[in-house]
């Protein structure tokens, strides 16, 4: 009877531990690609800014080739799905393009991100889409 109460006060414990962290966490924000994260007029300058910098590599139609990934459809999402737009974001902004890494203003890679987000027909919003790495990982990469 006695190792029965601990089991279950343990249990309790557990649960009163857990939910207690859940209340002292602070409030994070999450958005959905399918909100609308960036502007039709970011996306254009994103295109523009794609077409001078990044289709080199990664060709006009964003398909890559076999020294770059493609940057829409299945391809691209079998890569990033689940993932942050945070992250992309870091990797773009740290190693692209390939010949001047980081080269880009921190608005010129958010434009860009915008231009490959519209290209994967994500819907447009009323708001830019944020251009650092840290405002960016509350918006998860998901076709859903």
């Amino acid at each position: 009877m006695y190792l029965h109460f601990l089991a279950i006060n343990k249990r309790f414990m557990k649960l009163a531990v857990g939910a207690l962290c859940l209340l002292s966490a602070p409030a994070v924000l999450s958005q959905s690609l399918q909100d609308g994260v960036y502007t039709e007029a970011q996306a254009e300058r994103g295109a523009e800014e794609y077409s001078a910098r990044c289709a080199s590599c990664h060709s006009a139609d964003l398909r890559g080739n076999s020294n770059s990934p493609s940057l829409i459809g299945l391809s691209f999402m079998f890569i990033w799905e689940g993932r942050s737009l945070g992250e992309l974001y870091e990797k773009m902004s740290t190693e692209m393009p390939t010949e001047d890494p980081g080269s880009l203003s921190q608005q010129s890679y958010a434009a860009i991100l915008a231009f490959i987000l519209q290209s994967n027909e994500f819907p447009v919003g009323n708001h830019e889409l944020p251009s650092t790495a840290d405002a960016l990982n509350s918006i998860q990469i998901s076709s859903q």
